[in-house]
């Protein structure tokens, strides 16, 4: 037997298993990849006027602060989805979360605003409301136009990356 259509066979077979490999492996994550327990996921939020504010502890029908410091009575909800969310360093240095919504929700966004800044202290405020907590209510001191808002807080680095991360699902 020579030595040259041994080899040739060897190196064939190492070929085609490399390929079933390959091919083996990208069916396998391809497949995997609709459950997989990071997949992205964008979780809704509201935007509730503020009809009072008071010192926690709180009082039934009333919604803390995430610090716990705080307790809010609000108004109906608008439940929006960011589109895009990130974290980013604001103005001063601290860390904030952007967001911007589709159309319809930028839309119901700007008339929000519209209607709560004229009000007086508190109910000029309108609460960030994620997972059943204030994350921030904000005066709203003029209308805010557009799609796009940032929610600050007091968060650090790793806080505001969470949060971008389950509002804007990346």
């Amino acid at each position: 037997m020579k030595a040259g259509p041994i080899l040739a066979v060897v190196a064939g077979v190492l070929v085609n298993a490399g390929v079933v490999l390959v091919v083996g492996y990208a069916l396998v994550v391809g497949s995997m990849s609709a459950t997989l327990p990071w997949k992205p996921v964008k979780e809704p939020f509201a935007l509730r006027p503020v009809l009072d504010t008071r010192a926690a502890p709180c009082a039934a029908g009333w919604i803390a602060s995430q610090d716990g410091d705080a307790c809010y009575q609000l108004d109906q909800a608008t439940q929006v989805t960011a589109e895009k969310a990130a974290a980013a360093a604001g103005p001063s240095g601290e860390w904030v979360v952007e967001i911007t919504l589709n159309e319809a929700d930028g839309r119901r966004f700007t008339e929000l605003t519209e209607r709560v800044h004229r009000l007086p202290e508190p109910r000029n405020q309108l609460a960030i409301v994620v997972g059943g907590e204030v994350i921030s209510a904000p005066a709203v001191l003029e209308p805010i136009p557009g799609r796009t808002l940032q929610i600050s807080g007091g968060f650090g680095q790793t806080a505001a990356a969470e949060l971008a991360r389950r509002l804007g699902g990346g």
